[in-house]
């Protein structure tokens, strides 16, 4: 199929000019002379680039292009911008445009500039095809992880979802062992039956057991109905206990007695419920430690633990970290109605060597602080909340992923190496080309070149002249 563009500019015979030399080259062109004419051609058909003049009566062309987006979140943009215009062009470019051209211009600039955005569509494609084979390969239900030690926690779900075994999951705070008990129970013949959660933590050893069992009418002062506990509400189905390592001595043992009998008694009761539940318990703590002081029963915990699950904290899987990001990028854009299209080098460096104490939730916090902050279309800069935590040292300068074939990763690398390169290079010689290009033993017009290919502000370093 020959790529579509969608050319904008308020000079008619510009546009039949540009229009001839394009279809020339195989290119299938549509015209519009402004911005509600080509809103009205975006709406009937979907184009690969929009080409638009910047300066248009009535709405801009970078306005023009935010509102193209938002009806196809695919399509790239350029702009064609007067000598005066330049810095609108490059905040255009901030905002998600592919490149700019400085009228008036030749026809060639044109040609390699189209040339230029659609092999980056066509590489961005591929990746995306590619991350999305690999979120696949990579993801059960929403817990993702390509890592080794993740790969065997999907395995270890696979097995054991189909039985009635009971779970006992640990990890720390935030390494996702909910979503490992809702996986387990969502691919599991009680899937359509009640997931029942309960966080033993968080209440009061009283107010925790009317929860767990339920309560008859008089029990305690209040009780002025009869109340059914999260054992009757899941019957059939599964019940989380989360941290179960909080539930007092007392609490214990009935517990132990309804695992046994699969029957509990509600508070003020006394007769027997049968109940049809399985447990999957999760805890942050040493359990091993509360049963040697003896603030866990043994044959609570060997009743509870039959099959083990031990979720990794993230620190023990930074292979992974590329992966998340790309999911909670995904995931944010949908809730804040945004385009971003990911992180920067430098931010994922930042991400890579940080130590993560919060784990994969604290990930997805930093991310969506970052969205709410940044004003581009890439994350370029984090913060964390634990900015004291060591960083985790990490042989490699960028993020490996080698689900991304050989050359198209070993393209990217090189590309940040460049630009990372030119840009060290300009600030030392304080943005002067000439300088730079002799500095580099690089031809000027190839460094003018790269300077426009890699959107390089020369501004940035001309006051240190």
């Amino acid at each position: 199929m020959k790529p579509r563009i969608l050319l904008v500019d308020d000079q008619v015979s510009f546009c039949r000019h540009a229009k001839t030399i394009l279809v020339g080259e195989g290119y299938e062109t549509t015209l519009a002379h402004d911005a509600g004419q080509a809103l009205e051609k975006l709406s009937g058909q979907s184009f690969d680039i929009l080409v638009t003049d910047m300066k248009m009566p009535g709405m801009d062309g970078l306005a023009l292009f935010m509102k193209a987006r938002k009806m196809d979140s695919d399509i790239s943009g350029i702009i064609m911008t007067a000598y005066g215009s330049i810095s609108s062009a490059v905040d255009s470019i901030k905002q998600g445009v592919s490149d700019y051209i400085q009228k008036p211009f030749e026809p060639e600039v044109l040609l390699m500039t189209i040339e230029k955005t659609l092999r980056e569509r066509r590489m961005i494609q591929e990746i995306h095809h590619l991350r999305q084979a690999v979120n696949q390969r990579y993801s059960y239900g929403n817990i993702i992880g390509k890592n080794h030690k993740m790969q065997d926690v999907f395995h270890l779900i696979e097995k054991v979802a189909p039985t009635a075994s009971r779970v006992f999951i640990t990890g720390e705070t935030g390494v996702g062992k909910e979503l490992v008990a809702k996986a387990i129970h969502f691919n599991s013949p009680r899937k359509n039956k009640p997931f029942v959660g309960i966080n033993c933590g968080a209440l009061s050893e009283t107010l925790l057991e009317t929860e767990m069992f339920g309560h008859e009418q008089g029990a305690f002062t209040g009780a002025a109905r009869c109340k059914q506990g999260k054992f009757e509400y899941a019957h059939g189905g599964t019940l989380f206990l989360d941290e179960v390592g909080d539930i007092s001595p007392a609490l214990q043992v009935k517990l132990l007695r309804a695992t046994q009998e699969n029957a509990i008694e509600r508070v003020g009761g006394n007769h027997s419920i049968d109940v049809d539940v399985r447990i999957i318990s999760a805890t942050n703590q040493d359990i091993q430690e509360k049963i040697k002081n003896r603030s866990f029963r043994m044959e609570l915990f060997y009743r509870l633990n039959v099959v083990a699950i031990r979720i990794p904290p993230l620190r023990e899987r930074i292979d992974d970290i590329p992966l998340l990001v790309n999911h909670f990028i995904q995931t944010l854009n949908r809730k804040f109605d945004k385009n971003i299209q990911g992180a920067s080098t430098r931010a994922m460096k930042q991400l890579m060597q940080h130590n993560w104490p919060g784990n994969v939730r604290e990930l997805e916090n930093v991310l969506e602080r970052a969205f709410v902050t940044t004003d581009g279309a890439v994350i370029d800069v984090v913060e964390f909340s634990h900015s004291f935590q060591r960083p985790v040292e990490t042989e490699n300068l960028y993020p490996v992923d080698t689900d991304i074939p050989f050359k198209i990763a070993m393209a990217m690398v090189q590309q940040r190496f460049e630009k990372s390169y030119l840009l060290e290079t300009l600030k030392q010689c304080g943005g002067n080309v000439s300088k730079s290009s002799e500095k580099m033993e690089l031809n000027p017009r190839t460094l003018w070149r790269k300077i426009k290919e890699y959107q390089i502000d020369r501004s940035e370093f001309t006051s240190q002249e």
